[in-house]
């Protein structure tokens, strides 16, 4: 009688244990958003990194001009086009889960002085690894 109360015990436990163990490794925790209330550690945020066209008032943007992108309160490095009309590596990363769904706007000229904005916008959205897009900008002048 002894050993039957002690399977089954055993078997309540391995079975609570399973239930705790799925509960701990709900696809929750694989969600970027949510950060552990005890993971104490911070919060991974994946960066966009775009490439591609631009133009300025319809003819291809100059060789060597600064671009870079902004999303929210923060904004990627920048970038000098690498050929005229072409861009690559303009990146941007959010500074804190409140950047989820935020427009990120991109920009000719120093990120310290003037710019000009892109027709273009792009939508941030959470990542579990960094985003490699092609987007193609229109700019209507120069800064």
């Amino acid at each position: 009688m002894i050993s039957r109360a002690w399977n089954l015990r055993f078997l309540v436990a391995v079975i609570a244990a399973i239930a705790v163990l799925a509960v701990a490794c709900s696809s929750d925790d694989l969600d970027p958003t949510s950060t552990p209330a005890n993971s104490g550690g911070p919060q991974v945020f994946f960066p966009y990194v775009f490439s591609g066209k631009f133009t300025v008032a319809g003819e291809p943007g100059p060789q060597g001009i600064r671009m870079f992108a902004r999303l929210g309160d923060g904004r990627g490095p920048f970038n000098d086009a690498i050929r005229p009309g072409e861009y690559l590596n303009v990146s941007v990363t959010p500074i804190d889960a409140s950047d989820f769904g935020g427009e990120i706007t991109f920009h000719l000229g120093n990120p310290d002085g003037p710019t000009v904005q892109a027709e273009e916008t792009f939508t941030y959205a959470a990542s579990t690894q960094p985003q490699l897009l092609e987007l193609d900008l229109s700019f209507p002048r120069l800064p």
